[in-house]
């Protein structure tokens, strides 16, 4: 089982090398990066690392940079006018630098976008890259997106939230991958802190949306992902 996208903490890197799972971690700081270092050395896993959209004004791109050499992907990185009140232009910036710089090394991309979605769109249009969106939760635009991105993270609402339910509907399924963004998100997402349980439920959801036995396939999917990179 994968998760190809998640925010480390103590429990959860313990549910994860029980489980021994496969995934990314999300490096958003040089703090949170030597920090996965060393636990990288315990159980093995992939990271990314990239400025999150409500950090946008906190962390230096330049600062960053280095740790973008030492990884296979850059992320999250996006546009969000929904969950922070950082000011957009200095998201567009910090955003279209990463692009550049992912692009220009074709290192996939893992985008967060959140009420945003248009021109975020038009804004990876420009680089060609290959495009990871986390937890696509938006009823506009996902044919759009679909014609451009290769891969889409369900979130762990999937078959509770509409528009993640919607995405599972349309998305073919060799498109599709497994998240959990993180304990916290599970229990924000479905009101439960266990692991497994999330993944089960996402599994069983995603099977009966398509109505077949979708489990093998998204795995194959990640490690698809994982050797494109």
């Amino acid at each position: 089982m994968h998760d190809a996208h998640f925010h480390m903490s103590k429990e959860l890197f313990d549910l994860f090398k029980e489980n021994k799972m496969k995934g990314i971690c999300n490096v958003d700081s040089v703090e949170e990066y030597e920090c996965i270092q060393s636990l990288l050395k315990e159980y093995p896993f992939e990271f990314s690392v990239g400025i999150h959209p409500w950090k946008a004004d906190q962390i230096n791109f330049e600062e960053m940079k280095p740790l973008f050499s030492k990884t296979k992907f850059i992320g999250e990185i996006g546009l969000d006018n929904t969950w922070c009140d950082v000011d957009l232009d200095v998201q567009r910036r910090v955003f279209i630098q990463q692009l550049e710089f992912a692009s220009k090394y074709q290192k996939p991309v893992i985008l967060h976008v959140k009420g945003m979605e248009q021109e975020a769109l038009n804004l990876i249009k420009r680089y060609k890259n290959t495009y990871i969106v986390h937890w696509y939760s938006c009823l506009d635009f996902l044919k759009e997106y679909d014609e451009v991105v290769d891969y889409f993270t369900v979130g762990p609402s999937v078959g509770i939230d509409e528009a993640v339910t919607n995405l599972v509907k349309n998305v073919d399924v060799h498109k599709l991958l497994l998240e959990s963004d993180g304990i916290d998100a599970i229990e924000w997402a479905i009101q439960s802190r266990d692991y497994l349980k999330m993944f089960n439920h996402s599994i069983e959801q995603i099977n009966e949306i398509k109505q077949m036995d979708c489990t093998d396939i998204l795995d194959q999917n990640f490690n698809q992902l994982l050797k494109r990179a």
